[in-house]
């Protein structure tokens, strides 16, 4: 997107969401070393160099506030307005991320922490697609076999593909209603903003990435995150 389309863009900011325990990891994973950075340096890095980007607010867990706070200013992340502690459940965290934005914010990126390999390209595609349907999401078509699995793990029955998409970040929606349904969600865990949108009936078209954009959720991923950012950003 050319310097002109960019600022044909909604006032835009980013809310990176790293406020879980990282239980499944074994630990605090976004302050572990990954190709010479802090794991959440990767991700505000990449929010940091798109330029319809105009502020960042990163959730960290309780007590990690300062932490993250020196990673951005190590990182020389200039576009940082806030650091907020997440809540209990997802949705509580996004939602206190969005209380940090001021009025002015018209589109909001929401971002896993856990994601250091999200580029700048994905970020503007996303961004541009919202800007007009009000709406979009990070994904990928899925093309592995699956299987539906009995009480023992067993195949079952095997499910059809087609149509499904696996959801990634950023996911980018109008913010003033997205703040204002996140506060009326009363039931369930919503894993992802998407599900949140669309039981409101929003229409929310697909960004399709075919770029590495894994989440870091168990120790092995470490180590093909990291190969991918030495070979395609350091």
């Amino acid at each position: 997107m050319s310097t002109a389309d960019t600022q044909s863009l909604p006032v835009s900011a980013a809310v990176i969401v790293g406020g879980g325990s990282g239980s499944r990891f074994g630990g605090d994973k976004l302050t572990i070393q990954m190709a010479a950075r802090p794991l959440l340096a990767w991700s505000l890095k990449a929010f940091q160099e798109t330029e319809a980007i105009s502020m960042i607010v990163v959730v960290a867990p309780a007590g990690s506030e300062e932490r993250f706070q020196q990673i951005a200013a190590d990182a020389r992340i200039t576009k940082l307005i806030a650091v907020v502690s997440g809540g209990s459940q997802r949705h509580e965290s996004v939602s206190r991320g969005l209380a940090a934005l001021p009025p002015s914010v018209e589109l909001v990126a929401i971002h896993d922490a856990a994601r250091p390999l999200v580029s700048p390209e994905l970020i503007i595609r996303c961004l541009e697609i919202a800007g007009g349907s009000g709406a979009s999401a990070a994904a990928v078509p899925v093309t592995d076999t699956l299987h539906l699995a009995d009480r023992e793990n067993c195949a079952a029955r095997t499910v059809d593909r087609t149509g499904l998409w696996a959801m990634q970040t950023p996911q980018v929606f109008r913010a003033a209603p997205l703040k204002e349904l996140l506060l009326s969600v009363d039931a369930g865990n919503p894993t992802d903003e998407v599900s949140v949108v669309l039981a409101a009936g929003w229409r929310i078209p697909f960004v399709e990435n075919l770029q590495p954009n894994p989440k870091i959720t168990w120790p092995e991923d470490f180590s093909v995150a990291e190969a991918l950012l030495k070979n395609t950003r350091c």
